[in-house]
């Protein structure tokens, strides 16, 4: 009851900060630079759980999050009047044992830690907004919503589905595999059961064994699944899990292509309506990864219009790629492959027009010697990422130099 009485507390006084949060930003997370032990006894003595930021020196988002998040006045506030803050180095020194003793894989990891040195909650990763991190710390002083409350209740035997989707949420915050959760939940589920709202959110999100029943009755239904839950988002979730295993398989060192074109043919003889499709978007990522450019460009020509024709996003990806792959070639060789890639990238443009695609099509204008048109697309690049507050540095310096006069003689 305490706890629970704590928390509303906290909760009250974090949206008093939030509301009279000023303009200026010149606070910051006060973390404490003294041994592990120390720490803990601090956070005994104060009765307070301990905030550990794990981070590695080589980390980006680690230092994007030390630069933007923690010297964010809101953020600062709330964990210094909340948390004993500290922050290690998980490649150095003390970091290294705490590494194994909390088992951190990836970085940035944000530890809640009680002052018996027991994890209560954990969320690896650098979220973009502030709010993010505000929510984080609540749910770790909420003794009902933490990760650590969550582990309590499965192990007392909670299999409700809207309780494993909850708790599923929480173990992939904490970048922790739940293969082992998910074999022992599903035995749990008849068959009927699997056509549930709570069941079919857990396979859409975390099913990604391609040969478990759970998956494979979906295929087996896919069209009374997508009566249920609509037809695109079944088969997004079908394709994209057949295409992360056939790119997980050719991942293995020991993976043969013999073994790849077997999981090529289980995927064709499944049934599933966009099989063929998957086969292509898998040989094409195969051949990408193997730098076999023949392949690549060929395979793409010939089919990215059958299977792609309505997908701005893989339109631009595949339009880009070309570009860069025909960038070795002689004018005339890449012309071909060039021309398809600039109808994609319009078509691209039509479908959705963003920074990103528009840039793309100014990119392949100029490499077919458009240069005038080159020159607006990329101006519409530029525009539309100011507009977002995005970053034009990289297209500032494609204008600048397709305005150059020796512009057309590089390429």
């Amino acid at each position: 009851m305490y706890l629970m009485k704590k928390f509303l507390l906290i909760t009250t006084i974090v949206i008093m900060m939030a509301l009279s949060d000023g303009m200026s930003q010149n606070r910051t997370i006060r973390f404490v630079d003294k041994p592990w032990s120390e720490i803990l006894a601090m956070a005994k003595n104060e009765n307070k759980l301990i905030f550990m930021d794990g981070f590695a020196t080589w980390c980006g988002p680690c230092k994007w999050m030390a630069s933007n998040i923690f010297t964010n006045d809101t953020v600062a506030d709330f964990y210094n009047k909340t948390f004993i803050c500290s922050s290690f180095d998980m490649e150095k020194g003390e970091g290294m044992t705490l590494r194994q003793k909390y088992d951190i894989r990836a970085y940035p990891s944000l530890l809640f830690i009680n002052s018996d040195g027991e994890l209560v909650h954990k969320k690896v990763g650098a979220a973009q907004k502030i709010q993010d991190y505000i929510n984080f710390g609540l749910t770790a002083m909420n003794p009902d919503e933490c990760l650590a409350a969550y582990n309590k209740k499965y192990a007392a035997g909670n299999m409700d589905p809207k309780f494993i989707e909850k708790y599923l949420r929480r173990l992939g915050d904490a970048y922790i595999t739940p293969t082992d959760l998910l074999k022992k939940y599903f035995s749990t589920q008849k068959e009927e059961d699997l056509f549930s709202r709570a069941n079919w959110n857990i396979i859409c999100n975390y099913v990604t064994d391609v040969d478990s029943r759970e998956f494979q009755n979906l295929v087996k239904h896919e069209k009374d699944y997508g009566k249920l839950y609509t037809h695109d988002s079944v088969n997004d979730k079908i394709s994209d899990t057949y295409v992360a295993a056939l790119g997980q398989a050719t991942r293995y060192a020991n993976m043969t292509d013999a073994a790849y074109n077997a999981l090529k043919e289980k995927v064709k003889a499944s049934g599933f309506s966009s099989a063929d499709k998957v086969i292509f978007t898998s040989d094409l990522n195969l051949y990408y990864t193997r730098s076999d450019k023949e392949k690549y460009l060929d395979l793409a020509y010939g089919n990215l219009d059958k299977f792609y024709a309505e997908d701005y996003n893989m339109l631009n990806n595949i339009a880009w790629n070309v570009s860069q792959l025909c960038a070795a070639y002689d004018v005339a060789k890449a012309k071909k492959y060039l021309e398809k890639a600039q109808g994609w990238s319009r078509r691209s443009v039509t479908l959705k027009s963003e920074p990103g695609n528009n840039n793309t099509l100014a990119m392949i204008l100029f490499r077919l010697g458009k240069k005038k048109e080159a020159i607006h697309q990329e101006r519409i690049a530029i525009a539309l990422a100011k507009k977002i507050g995005m970053s034009t540095r990289q297209f500032d310096a494609s204008l600048k130099q397709m305005l150059e006069p020796e512009g057309d003689k590089k390429h």
